[in-house]
């Protein structure tokens, strides 16, 4: 995938919603969601996890996630035909007008096994700036919406973010182990270990759940695409936190990520990138 070139994301930024239709655009954007996730259940009751399949970066894939990705896409297209596309499942479309970001199930190792913690996101990155962004997790019922400028909710209410500011007394996230030896980073797990206050691998859209309700302080997460970590640039930065890259970067696309409640942020790049 090619690299998109990042803008630099300033204080009191907003989007306007008025771009995509209005708030109404955005309730029916959130109906087709949380349509989807019913989908997707569905096609969980009937056994598609059982039917996975393997693509050849080894990762699995199912028809959920195939059948998920054409639902959104296709209403995205209609709605939106200016708009460029990525998805995880169909790749890329440019378009003049934003693109839409999806991933449409963060978490299939999840699904395949019936762990409630898989997701649905969808972002919309304009001009570089993740701007809208919808996290929903069908299992649980939890839907989060944010707005450039405009806040991040939890099901309609705020979201909240710790105040925890030191490594010794930080509650720190990770993915899947393999993600930090694929990426070489395998040293890191012993430093967490040793340097912050406790460790927990919840996984997928789950680490953020945590962390957008002030349940954990900051989130590692080497390895992942843009379509992993758009919806969770603008809910976490809505919500008052940060999400860089290993070099403090604002930008959704790179591959490892820190993701905190702000106040932690500069000690965990530090942790981070400290040579092995």
């Amino acid at each position: 995938m090619t690299r998109r070139p990042d803008a630099r994301i300033l204080p009191g930024m907003t989007f306007d919603l008025d771009r995509i239709g209005g708030p109404k655009a955005l309730a029916r954007l959130v109906d087709e969601v949380l349509a989807a996730g019913e989908l997707g259940l569905d096609l969980y009751r009937k056994g598609a996890g059982e039917r996975a399949e393997r693509k050849p970066d080894r990762s699995p894939v199912t028809e959920a996630d195939r059948r998920i990705e054409a639902h959104l896409r296709g209403y995205l297209e209609r709605t939106y035909p200016d708009a460029g596309f990525l998805g995880e499942e169909s790749g890329a479309k440019e378009g003049a007008a934003g693109r839409w970001i999806l991933d449409p199930i963060d978490g299939t190792r999840a699904f395949l096994r019936g762990i409630p913690t898989w997701s649905i996101l969808l972002a919309l990155e304009v001009e570089g700036v993740p701007s809208v962004g919808i996290a929903y997790m069908p299992a649980t019922e939890e839907l989060f919406v944010a707005v450039l400028g405009q806040g991040a909710t939890r099901d309609g209410r705020p979201c909240r973010l710790s105040a925890v500011a030191s490594l010794e007394d930080a509650c720190v996230c990770h993915g899947g182990l393999v993600q930090f030896t694929d990426a070489g980073l395998e040293h890191l797990l012993p430093r967490l270990a040793r340097e912050t206050f406790t460790q927990r691998g919840f996984g997928d859209f789950a680490s953020y759940r945590e962390l957008l309700q002030g349940r954990v302080d900051a989130v590692v997460e080497p390895g992942v695409q843009p379509y992993d970590v758009a919806p969770v640039a603008v809910l976490v930065r809505e919500a008052g936190g940060r999400l860089t890259d290993f070099e403090g970067r604002d930008t959704i696309h790179a591959r490892d990520f820190v993701v905190s409640n702000g106040p932690l942020h500069d000690a965990m790049l530090e942790l981070c990138r400290r040579p092995a």
